[in-house]
């Protein structure tokens, strides 16, 4: 009888490593923007039903994209434990990394592309995001389609891969860099005269900056790891993260409108109490006692009704941050200039929900 020791497996580490860690960030992720999600539904419940179709549309792109992985990742590290050549298979991550990250990323930029749209009151820099946007899209698919095609992770980086990656990567680095560009340009044009308003517009700017250069760093990372020598996968890491991050700040857009205080700060917009604990059932009124919490404050942009001049109409948004803000803005002119919510020197309504967004 002999006894013999176990065969000794070569390092995967290069190999596992980059999609165990972009299993593990999509994860996390996609725990963030569940989050969010949750707290725009507390804070926004009466929001436009195309933001909620957006909103909701992306969140479950994004979950089947989780389960896909999780999926993956169960095959790889589970049942495939121990054989290296299932970690050498491309098996679904050809749809569910390049092609649904590249549908995520399409949808958020064109968000933004329809934001700068009305922010600039012009089609020609949403055209030239919308271009860009196509073009990444394009590229995504066409390079899950090449991962498709090689069916192992060794076969798929040669020379049209590259091409593709370049395109789909390139594409979406360069949208993003001009989303940021223009959404700063355009919302530091926005002078309102108040203080607590370009306080608001100098927040939004500071977050379309921050989001807008951590997508396009993420696409560059990815695409210098994809044309390092002796084709590693280390990409897989970064590329994985892509979709949750271009959902995750399209997010932030959406609840930069919204904050976060105690539960015993005042305010005049619309609360949401989330209570933490528990420590009496009642308290002396007979009501029920919260120990600690957070308060989920909505902005919001209202119109109180006023009368019509056929000569003079006035156009004014309320727009609170913190403290109630209000701008009236006065347009002299006939029905349909006053109607005209569109003009340069008023902020409106349906103009404020697009841009705030």
């Amino acid at each position: 009888m002999s006894s013999g020791a176990p065969p000794v497996l070569p390092d995967l580490s290069p190999i596992a490593g980059p999609l165990l860690v972009g299993y593990i960030l999509n994860w996390g992720l996609y725990g963030v923007l569940s989050m969010q999600v949750y707290l725009y539904y507390l804070a926004f419940p009466n929001d436009r039903p195309r933001h909620k179709a957006l909103v909701y549309g992306a969140f479950l792109l994004e979950s089947t994209q989780t389960f896909l992985f999780t999926s993956s990742a169960f095959r790889t590290f589970a049942k495939g434990f121990g054989n290296p050549q299932v970690l050498d298979q491309v098996d679904i991550l050809w749809f569910s990394v390049s092609i649904m990250s590249g549908i995520v990323a399409f949808v958020a930029q064109s968000f933004y592309a329809y934001r700068i749209s009305v922010l600039a009151q012009t089609k020609y820099i949403a055209a030239i995001i919308m271009l860009f946007a196509f073009i990444q899209l394009a590229g995504s698919i066409a390079i899950g389609i090449q991962a498709k095609q090689a069916v192992l992770f060794s076969n798929f980086l040669k020379t049209n891969s590259f091409v593709t990656a370049g395109i789909w990567e390139g594409g979406s680095a360069a949208c993003d860099i001009i989303i940021a560009v223009s959404m700063s340009y355009y919302l530091r044009r926005r002078d309102t005269g108040i203080k607590e308003t370009q306080v608001l517009v100098s927040r939004i700017i500071r977050l379309t900056i921050e989001t807008g250069t951590l997508t396009a760093a993420i696409a560059i990372v990815t695409l210098i790891l994809t044309f390092l020598p002796g084709r590693p996968t280390f990409y897989q890491a970064s590329v994985s993260v892509l979709g949750k991050v271009y959902s995750n700040s399209m997010m932030v857009a959406f609840n930069s409108r919204m904050r976060i205080s105690s539960v015993n700060s005042t305010s005049t917009a619309h609360e949401v109490p989330i209570p933490l604990s528990y420590t009496n059932p009642t308290s002396e009124n007979g009501t029920p006692s919260r120990n600690g919490g957070i308060l989920v404050t909505r902005e919001e942009v209202s119109f109180p009704p006023t009368s019509y001049d056929p000569k003079v109409s006035a156009c004014y948004a309320v727009l609170e941050s913190r403290a109630l803000i209000m701008e009236w803005k006065h347009h002299a002119g006939d029905k349909k200039a006053a109607d005209d919510f569109g003009s340069d020197n008023a902020f409106t309504h349906s103009k404020l929900d697009s841009q705030f967004p």
